[in-house]
């Protein structure tokens, strides 16, 4: 447990829009190499729902909460909330954002 005690995780659940689901998919995974090579990056896995295509979720682990403020002020990541907020419509439906911290 010693070193990642400032760790924080998120697990991310989203829905994309029906009809949507390939345009949700393309933003989501142009954030996965950029946001891996960032500094405080530990883990940046991006899952789809096998069953479902318009389902998807991240796990992500950086090193602690600074990584993850800077992570949230990145271009690729500001701009994923630019290209969404001038889609019409949002191609994400729903998303459900859970932040963990390590305990054992």
């Amino acid at each position: 447990m010693k070193d990642n005690a400032t760790n924080v995780i998120l697990n991310v659940h989203m829905k994309a829009l029906p009809g949507h689901e390939e345009e949700l998919f393309a933003l989501l995974q142009a954030l996965v190499e950029p946001t891996r090579a960032e500094a405080g990056s530990m883990i940046y896995e991006l899952h789809r729902d096998p069953e479902d295509a318009g389902k998807f979720m991240f796990y992500e682990r950086f090193v602690n909460q600074e990584a993850l403020d800077f992570h949230c002020a990145t271009p690729h990541f500001v701009n994923f909330g630019a290209v969404r907020a001038a889609s019409t419509p949002d191609p994400l439906e729903s998303i459900a954002v859970t932040k963990w911290k390590a305990v054992a």
